[in-house]
């Protein structure tokens, strides 16, 4: 009797701790497994339980650079995990981890006007005998004859109904209407060259060049036309008697101490003299040389 009173008490217990599991649910759920409702809204995110230090994560979400991210048992093989082993699936795909194909082609409403071609993640379209694939890539229209127009490139249906000669972008159709002429963009404001480049036409685009002074380069992290150093390269016209200073896009040239001129020319100083008397002996020495008398 003893024993089977014993029993009895043990599975009263057993009960009325599984009823206080049901009872009183916030009791049975360690407080870092609840996810903290009564944040202010500015600082309630997902994934996050505790927002005293240290900051603590709910269960399935972990701590990455102070954001509570989910985590997934598998890897989303064509998708992104959005919470506690749950996958968000790329157009295309389906299943639990985003492994499995849809097959657009067996759909109740098929894409394709014609023939359909399945792919994985996506689909193809293809079109019967005298028919072409239109600019959605999904419906077929009748092929167009272009022999008869005799067009350059090729041809279209107008608004009318009628049919066009067609030209690719950067050109424009002749007064023939059956030719392209090509479409100069630098002679307007089409063209995306910056201050420090040309713009160089060419048939139906147009390419952009460095200015002279400027040479392709990399700068803050973008490759672009920037300055050329001539006086770092060597490339410039100063006299020896001269020193070479940068400036953006050009340089300049300075006579040294003791010199005069403009920096391309430089001769030495005589005391007592003008710069114009100084440069009018340097024109005249060029202009009276000593002729050589014949042997």
């Amino acid at each position: 009797m003893q024993f089977k009173s014993c029993l009895k008490g043990r599975i009263h217990q057993h009960f009325f701790i599984i009823g206080l599991l049901f009872v009183v649910p916030d009791l049975a759920i360690p407080n870092r497994l609840q996810t903290k409702t009564d944040l202010p809204a500015e600082q309630r995110k997902p994934g996050l339980c505790m927002l005293e230090p240290p900051m603590s994560c709910c269960y399935g979400w972990r701590n990455i650079n102070g954001v509570c991210q989910p985590t997934c048992k598998k890897p989303c093989e064509n998708g992104f995990c959005v919470g506690p082993d749950q996958c968000s699936c790329m157009k295309g795909y389906k299943g639990k981890y985003c492994n499995e194909d849809i097959n657009e082609c067996g759909l109740p409403t098929r894409p394709c006007s014609h023939r359909c071609m399945n792919t994985m993640g996506s689909y193809r379209c293809f079109c019967n005998h005298g028919y072409m694939l239109d600019t959605d890539g999904k419906s077929c229209i009748k092929e167009l004859d272009c022999t008869s127009l005799r067009c350059q490139f090729g041809c279209q249906i107008e608004r009318e109904g009628e049919v066009g000669c067609l030209c690719p972008p950067g050109l424009h159709l002749a007064s023939d209407n059956r030719t392209c002429k090509d479409i100069n963009e630098c002679d307007g404001l089409s063209h995306t060259c910056t201050e420090h480049q040309s713009c160089r036409n060419t048939f139906g685009s147009f390419i952009c060049v460095c200015k002279d002074g400027y040479i392709l380069g990399t700068l803050q992290d973008t490759v672009t036309c920037r300055d050329k150093d001539e006086c770092l390269t060597g490339n410039h016209r100063c006299s020896r008697q001269a020193s070479c200073v940068n400036i953006e896009g050009s340089y300049t040239c300075q006579c040294e101490k003791g010199y005069a001129g403009d920096g391309f020319r430089c001769w030495k100083k005589s005391n007592g003299l003008s710069w114009a008397a100084m440069y009018f002996r340097y024109k005249h020495s060029k202009l009276t040389r000593p002729v050589k008398k014949p042997l």
